[in-house]
Order: C-alpha cells, then structure tokens, then sequence
C-alpha cells in the first residue's frame, strides 16, 4: 500500500460505524476522525479506540480529511453522500434503502473520486467459493435458485432495545433492508440483474415493531435464471441456505453448517468444501468480521490505485429500484 497514509472522516458511530473503525485499523490505517451527533456513542469510542471524535461537521475543514466512510441509518445516507461530493472527497456508504443521493453522485461522475456502496456479502468465503465454482462451470449454466436468510430480529444486536434502531420500523426495517443487500451478491452470483418481480411482505410475529418481518420475492434475471428469495426477522435459528440448479449439477450452502456441497450430475458425486468456521465478533450471535475487513480493504486498495472497487452505485441503485418495484408490485 502506498507510503502516504489517509485520514478518514467515520460518519455514524453506533455498531457498524465501531466496526468500521476496527476494519480500518485492521487494514494498518489509524488516523480516524468520529462524527456523531450522541455524546456517549462519542465518548465510547473516544474510550475504545482512542480516535478524535465530533459533534458537527462544520468543525472540519476539507483538509482535515481524505475519504469517508457512512455508517448511519440506511434511509440516511443523501446528506453524507452530498458532504462528500462537496467536498470532493473518496467515500463508502453500508447498505441503503433510500436512492436519496444517488442522483447527485450520477451526476458528479467526473469528479476524480472512489464512490463505493457496500458489498460485504461478495467477501463471505462460502459465496466466493460459490460463485468460483459457477465459474468454473462445475453445474454448467444456471437456471433457477432458491434462497432463505432468516435470524430473529432481537438477537441482531443482543445489547439493545430492538425497538430502538432502525431495523424495527418501516422504512429501514429489517427485511427491507435485507432485500437489496442479499441481491448484490446474487446478481453478481447468476449473471444478470433482476428484470421481473413479485411478491408479498408481511408482519407475522409479535415483535414490538411496524416493520414488516416476512419477505417473499419471485424474480426473474435478465439472462432468464428464476429465483426465489425468503427473508425473515423471526427465525430463532439463524439461516442463510442457497439452493442454486443448474444444468449439470447443483450447488447447495447453509450458512451455519460450514460447507458448501456441489453435486455433479454426471458422475453422480457430491464435492464438500469446508468452510473456515468464523467466531462471531464480541457482542454478535453470529456476524463475523472477516468479510467486513476484506470489503474495505476493497475500498482502501481503489483509493491507493491498486484495483478498482467492484460495485458500483450503478449497480445499487438497480437494487434499490428492484425492492421498489417489488413493493409496487406486491401481490
């Protein structure tokens, strides 16, 4: 990595925006500057890692930092995405369930900057194993999946209120949120972005919350693959399980068993590939860190000129318009 090292501007300080410093200490990089408008979110982390932290931007000047990284809700991202473009200044942003802001940065493209929305699920090795071996072309041509990740909603972050953050209520709840975050992965997995969908949503449970808890989408790709994907808030045991056919084979993952298994229908045999079992990070019941860390490491090395970023806000926002689409077309 290049000589010089950057300063980054971490906007939002709750459970992500913590990971986020630790990714980018875990990646060498330690000048870090906090933002958030909580003073015990700042003291915490003043504390913990022993970074600057801020109560208003208009402290900073845009020589005081290089890039930033947004880490609040995800229906709240525009006003950092536009501090950022104004600034002139690299930038990565978690998942979104709002475009607000995405015109702005499709606007300004000639601006010489790395704009990167999350992607964190292409790190996971499973799914890299996954999409290697699609490409390798061990179950030949793709043609339909199914798909289920599920965990309930009071385990995500143990150490609070559920009904206290975001992913309770009905804008940037859990399932919505969810949708466009699994589909960065998968449309990257079969080929194609989604062309058709259908669905429903629902709250079926008794969770304290007007966020719906169930999500069922049909979609078609636009290379033609058809898959069917199930979210949900209320699983006490947590899932991730890929069902994905293809015309030669077929490739089945569950997340918490730590293989993946590829079928060949010509021979008849079932390939296991073990998957390193990741302990969950201190304070989660299942997420890990790992895939977090190599995903900015992703955002580091497009700022440093050693590879480009590998999804674009191009491709997000085609996300985010399939979830809309899919709200529209609610059956």
């Amino acid at each position: 990595m290049a000589d010089k090292k950057l300063t980054f501007l971490q906007i939002g300080l709750g459970s992500m925006g913590k990971r986020r410093i630790r990714n980018l200490n875990a990646n060498g990089e330690k000048n870090i500057i906090g933002f958030d408008v909580s003073p015990e979110r700042r003291r915490e982390v003043e504390e913990k890692y022993g970074i600057k932290t801020i109560d208003d931007l208009k402290k900073l000047s845009d020589k005081d930092f290089d890039a930033v990284i947004i880490s609040t809700p995800p229906n709240a991202h525009g006003d950092y995405i536009r501090f950022a473009l104004r600034n002139k200044k690299h930038f990565f942003a978690e998942v979104a369930t709002s475009d607000d802001g995405y015109k702005d940065i499709l606007e300004n493209k000639n601006l010489n900057i790395v704009t990167a929305p999350s992607c964190t699920l292409r790190y996971f090795f499973p799914i890299r194993t996954i999409k290697k071996a699609v490409n390798e072309g061990k179950i030949g041509k793709i043609l339909a999946y199914q798909y289920h990740v599920g965990q309930y909603l009071p385990d995500w972050h143990p150490w609070e209120d559920y009904r206290k953050v975001f992913f309770s209520k009905k804008e940037t709840g859990a399932c919505r949120e969810l949708f466009p975050f699994e589909l960065c992965w998968i449309n990257w997995l079969v080929g194609a972005e989604v062309a058709d969908v259908s669905g429903v949503f629902g709250k079926v449970s008794d969770l304290d919350m007007d966020a719906d808890d169930v999500l069922f989408a049909n979609l078609r790709h636009k290379n033609n693959v058809y898959g069917a994907i199930f979210i949900d808030a209320i699983s006490r045991k947590p899932f991730r399980t890929l069902q994905l056919l293809g015309s030669d084979g077929a490739i089945e993952w569950e997340w918490q068993d730590w293989v993946i298994k590829i079928y060949d229908a010509k021979t008849k045999e079932t390939e296991v590939i073990k998957a390193p079992k990741e302990d969950p990070t201190p304070g989660y019941t299942v997420q890990s860190e790992g895939m977090h860390q190599d995903e900015l490491k992703a955002f580091l090395d497009a700022i440093y000129g050693l590879a480009p970023y590998p999804y674009t806000f191009e491709e997000d926002l085609q996300n985010l318009q399939t979830l809309y689409k899919l709200e529209k077309n609610e059956q």
